[in-house]
């Protein structure tokens, strides 16, 4: 049971929310203006409040600077672990992933999605390839290990696959993503008691995956057997 999260391979009915924000690059955010417009010399200053400005401006502009700060990854992964809901979980990931890819270097990000379209077309080893240049730039961005792993896998190098997603979860061991590829990557091992116990990682982590009982009892039986 394998499913498709940065990189292609066959999906999961537990993975199926995944997807849509999850291939490629599809889930960086938008790339912002590098550069504000200057601002005009009779429009106050675009570094702070107008010294001009009479007591009641200047005391606005300073409560408007106090806006709330955005989620931290830490924040985003303990909400994931209470979400409700498909469509909330499928949210919460997309805001999650955008937060692990926003320090990517310009070539890392096209290292990385060259090594998409190899995998698009059937060109693993090509796409392990990139993904090591890519760790070469940035080796301590936690999804580019994990990115590398699914690389791997397609490569039928699973080892090589739990090296990498052991890294990735030194990183982050909240990374419900990396551990459901370490469960679909044991599953290919053959080892059916490591992908139970990376398996009960990703329902801990999220607690809304489609079909997870269904999954669960599956996997007991592969790992421990039929009970007596």
């Amino acid at each position: 049971m394998t499913v498709r999260f940065i990189f292609g391979q066959r999906q999961s009915r537990a993975g199926r929310f995944f997807v849509t924000c999850m291939r490629g690059f599809s889930c960086v955010p938008p790339i912002l203006l590098a550069l504000a417009a200057p601002a005009r010399a009779d429009t106050p200053s675009a570094h702070g409040v107008d010294r001009h400005a009479g007591p009641a401006s200047r005391s606005s502009a300073h409560h408007a600077d106090k806006t709330p700060a955005e989620p931290s990854l830490a924040d985003l992964e303990s909400e994931m672990a209470h979400v409700t809901t498909t469509r909330g979980a499928r949210d919460l990931l997309g805001r999650i992933e955008a937060l692990r890819l926003k320090d990517l270097a310009p070539t890392t990000g096209l290292l990385l999605r060259r090594a998409q379209d190899d995998l698009d077309a059937q060109r693993p080893l090509d796409a392990v390839q990139d993904m090591d240049d890519a760790l070469l730039l940035q080796p301590d961005v936690e999804v580019l290990w994990r990115n590398r792993a699914q690389a791997r896998l397609a490569a039928r190098n699973p080892d090589g696959a739990v090296a990498d997603l052991g890294v990735a979860l030194h990183h982050d061991g909240r990374d419900v993503m990396a551990w459901k590829i370490l469960e679909d990557t044991e599953e290919q091992r053959g080892d059916w008691q490591a992908a139970w116990k990376a398996w009960q990682h990703v329902i801990q982590l999220d607690p809304t995956i489609p079909d997870a009982d269904h999954e669960t009892q599956q996997l007991r039986l592969k790992a421990f057997g039929q009970p007596t």
